[in-house]
């Protein structure tokens, strides 16, 4: 089974951290699109904001041949669900990973504002974010997460206004195609788990072992599997309500 899938990145990194997702996904003859989000990637001199996120996405999902499966992870979760409950383009399915936690207006801020003060500080250039990361999961997750550069510090502002205004349970639960959620069983994203499965009590909960916040470069075989999966299960519940 092949089809459509777009693929939406986290903060601060570029479609390169979807690599061993393209790779797997491309060989089994799926179409896949992984956009860089304004203000990064190679277009890391744009100003980011919300309604961009969301055309840039729109964009992606209109490039298809045909419906697509609209794949997120932290920010691109937050986005994908938002981009889901509003959009009037058909979508095959939508599985986020790394976004269940419920994001507050003014803590969003408040870490925005704290993200890029630490930024300023010694010891946080992109050599030593890229070796801790390195540490924290593994020098190849490092290498694709920040592939294509590490968007600049005055991306996290605006970031964080954007998804302190998403109301992302209401989005959730008006999205009217499958639903899953890939989350690692250590990511410290996952306090809300069960306010997002309640808000659409339609989705299905897939939670990695030995994975963290970033689960598809932690776990990324089992990861395109799950996405695999996923995208089968739509395409069943599609032909039998057709």
């Amino acid at each position: 089974m092949s089809g459509s899938v777009v693929l939406v990145h986290g903060v601060r990194s570029s479609r390169t951290m979807w690599r061993p997702q393209i790779k797997r996904l491309t060989k089994r003859g799926f179409h896949v699109v992984a956009p860089d989000l304004p203000g990064h990637g190679e277009r890391q001199d744009e100003e980011f904001s919300l309604a961009a996120a969301l055309a840039t996405i729109d964009e992606a999902v209109a490039s298809c041949p045909e419906p697509p499966m609209l794949v997120g992870l932290s920010l691109g979760g937050y986005l994908s669900l938002q981009y889901a409950a509003t959009t009037q383009r058909p979508l095959r399915a939508v599985t986020v990973a790394g976004c269940t936690a419920v994001p507050n207006r003014f803590l969003a801020v408040a870490f925005g504002a704290y993200l890029s003060w630490r930024d300023r500080l010694p010891g946080n250039a992109d050599d030593s974010v890229l070796a801790a990361f390195a540490k924290a999961n593994s020098p190849k997750a490092a290498r694709h997460y920040y592939g294509g550069g590490r968007a600049k510090a005055h991306v996290v502002a605006p970031v964080m206004r954007a998804l302190g205004r998403l109301d992302v349970l209401e989005a959730i639960g008006s999205i009217d195609v499958p639903v899953t959620i890939i989350n690692g069983r250590g990511d410290e994203f996952r306090i809300h788990e069960r306010r997002f499965l309640a808000a659409n009590d339609a989705a299905r909960l897939i939670v990695l072992d030995d994975a963290g916040h970033i689960s598809n470069l932690n776990r990324p075989k089992r990861f395109t599997k799950e996405l695999r999966a996923a995208f089968e299960r739509a395409e069943r519940q599609r032909l039998v309500v057709a």
